[in-house]
C-alpha cells in the first residue's frame, strides 16, 4: 500500500501530480451529473427541454457555490492552522464552519425552492419552459443542502490527506447518478423529474460517507465541539471570494450568453452553448481540482513561512497548468465532431455549429490553465483580493463585455471568441499580481 501523501510533505513536481489526482477526479466526477442529466434529456425528451434544462442550471450552481466558498476559503485556514500546530483549533474552525453552511445552505435553498419560477423568468425561460425549469429546479433546491456540503467537505478531505477517499465518494455519486438517470429518464419514462431526482440521491450518497468519516474521531480532523469565531467564517468567505466570483460569473455570463445567443443564432445557439459549457466545465474541472488541491499545501507552507518552497511551488504548477492545457486544445481540436454528435446529432446544423464553437472555444484552454491556478494560489496564501481579481476578470467582467463587443465588431459568430480574449487579458493581470502583490506580501 502507497504511503499517503501530506500536505507538510516536501512537494516535488511527480507528488503534485499524484497529490492532485484524486481532487480533479473529484471534480470531473462532480460534472458530471449535468453532462449525464444533459445527455438523457436532450436525447429522450428534445431540444426544447434541454433548453429549459440548461437555462435554471446556472442559478442553481451560483446558489451551490457556497459551499465551494466556504469549502475553499475555510481548508486554506485549517491548514494554515494545521501547519502552526494548532491542530484543535483547526478542528474546531472545521466544526464551526460545516455547521454555518448547513444552517445558511438549508435557508438558500428553501427560499430557491419557493420563488423557482420566478427564477426561470429573470433568467429568460420563455412561458412553455418556466414549467420545465420550474420542476427541475425546485427537486434539485431540495437537494440543494447536501450538495453544498459535498464541495465543503470535499475540500477538508483534501486537507486532511484523504484525497482518494473524496475520489472513491465522486465516483459513487457518478455511477449512482448514471444508473438512476437510465432507469428513470430512459427505461422508466419519468422524464426532467426522474432526471432531477436522479441526481438528487447521487448527491445524498457523497455526503454520508464523508460525513462517516468526519465524525470519526479516529481521525486528526474531525467535528467536535466548538467556539463560535465570526472572524473566522468572515476570513472564510473572504479566502473563497475568488470561488464566489466564479460561480457569480458562471450563472450571469450564461444567463447573457444564452439571450444573446437566441438574438445572434437563434435557439440553435443555446443548445451549440450547451454542448460546449459540458465540454468546458470537464475540462476546467482537471484545472480547477490541481487548483484547489493545492490551496491546503499553499496554506501550510504560508503558516510556516516558507516562502521560497511556495514560489517554487507557484512555478510548478504553472508549467503543470500549460501541459494540461495543450492536451486539452489538441482534443478539443481533433473531438469536436464527435462531441456534438453525442449531444446533438440528431440536427445536423446544430452539430456543424456546436463543432465550431468547442474548436473556438478550445483555444482558450491554453491559458486558463495557469490563470485558474494562479486564483487557487492566490487563495490558499490567503490573498483573497488578489484570486477575486484573476476570477472576477477571466470569468466575470471580460466576458460579459466582449460578449458585445466582439460580434458588434466582427460580427455574429466572433461571440465564441469570447473566453479566448478573457483569457488572453487575464493572463497580464497575472503576470502582474505575481509580481508586485505577492512579493509585497511576503515580504512583510
Amino acid at each position: 500500500m502507497k504511503e499517503t501523501i501530506k500536505i507538510s510533505d516536501k512537494f516535488t513536481l511527480k507528488k503534485m501530480i499524484l497529490f492532485s489526482l484524486p481532487c480533479i477526479g473529484m471534480q470531473l466526477v462532480d460534472n458530471t451529473y449535468q453532462v449525464v442529466d444533459g445527455y438523457f434529456i436532450s436525447n429522450f425528451l428534445g431540444e426544447e427541454v434541454f433548453a429549459a434544462e440548461n437555462m435554471i442550471f446556472p442559478p442553481l450552481a451560483l446558489l451551490m457555490s457556497l459551499g465551494l466558498v466556504v469549502g475553499a476559503g475555510g481548508s486554506a485556514i485549517i491548514a494554515a492552522l494545521l501547519g502552526e500546530g494548532k491542530d484543535e483549533e483547526a478542528r474546531q474552525t472545521l466544526s464551526m464552519l460545516s455547521i454555518f453552511l448547513l444552517i445558511f445552505g438549508t435557508i438558500v435553498s428553501a427560499v430557491a425552492f419557493v420563488f423557482m419560477a420566478q427564477i426561470a423568468k429573470i433568467v429568460g425561460a420563455t412561458d412553455d419552459l418556466v414549467p420545465y425549469c420550474a420542476a427541475y429546479g425546485r427537486i434539485l433546491a431540495a437537494f440543494m443542502p447536501a450538495e453544498m456540503m459535498n464541495y465543503a467537505f470535499q475540500e477538508y478531505l483534501v486537507t486532511a490527506d484523504e484525497g482518494r477517499l473524496g475520489l472513491i465518494v465522486s465516483v459513487v455519486n457518478a455511477v449512482t447518478n448514471i444508473i438512476l438517470d437510465f432507469l428513470f429518464v430512459g427505461i422508466l419514462g419519468f422524464g426532467l423529474t426522474g432526471a432531477a431526482v436522479a441526481t438528487g440521491i447521487a448527491w445524498c450518497v457523497s455526503l454520508v460517507v464523508a460525513v462517516r468519516y468526519f465524525v470519526d474521531k479516529k481521525h486528526n480532523l474531525h467535528l467536535t465541539s466548538f467556539k463560535i469565531h465570526v472572524n473566522y467564517i468572515g476570513q472564510a468567505l473572504g479566502n473563497g471570494s475568488s470561488e464566489m466570483v466564479d460561480a457569480v460569473s458562471y450563472a450571469v455570463v450564461a444567463i447573457i450568453f444564452n439571450k444573446r445567443l437566441i438574438t445572434l443564432l437563434a435557439t440553435r445557439g443555446v443548445s451549440a452553448y450547451a454542448v460546449t459549457e459540458y465540454v468546458t466545465g470537464i475540462f476546467y474541472a482537471v484545472f480547477m481540482g490541481f487548483g484547489i488541491a493545492m490551496i491546503p499545501v499553499f496554506g501550510y507552507r504560508f503558516g510556516e513561512k516558507n516562502y521560497d518552497e511556495l514560489t517554487r511551488l507557484r512555478n510548478e504548477g504553472i508549467k503543470l497548468s500549460l501541459i494540461w492545457g495543450s492536451i486539452m486544445l489538441a482534443i478539443s481540436m481533433v473531438f469536436s465532431p464527435l462531441i456534438s454528435q453525442i449531444f446533438v446529432g440528431y440536427d445536423t446544423v446544430l452539430a456543424d455549429m456546436s463543432t465550431y464553437a468547442l474548436r473556438v472555444c478550445g483555444a482558450a484552454f491554453l491559458l486558463s490553465g495557469v490563470n485558474m491556478f494562479s486564483s487557487s494560489f492566490f487563495t490558499g496564501i490567503s490573498d483573497g483580493l488578489s484570486s477575486a481579481i484573476i476570477a472576477f476578470t477571466r470569468s466575470f467582467f471580460m466576458p460579459i463585455i466582449l460578449v458585445y463587443l466582439l460580434p458588434y465588431l466582427f460580427g455574429k459568430d466572433s461571440i465564441w471568441y469570447t473566453a479566448l480574449v478573457a483569457e488572453i487579458i487575464t493572463i497580464v493581470i497575472v503576470v502582474i499580481l505575481n509580481k508586485t502583490r505577492y512579493r509585497k506580501d511576503i515580504s512583510v
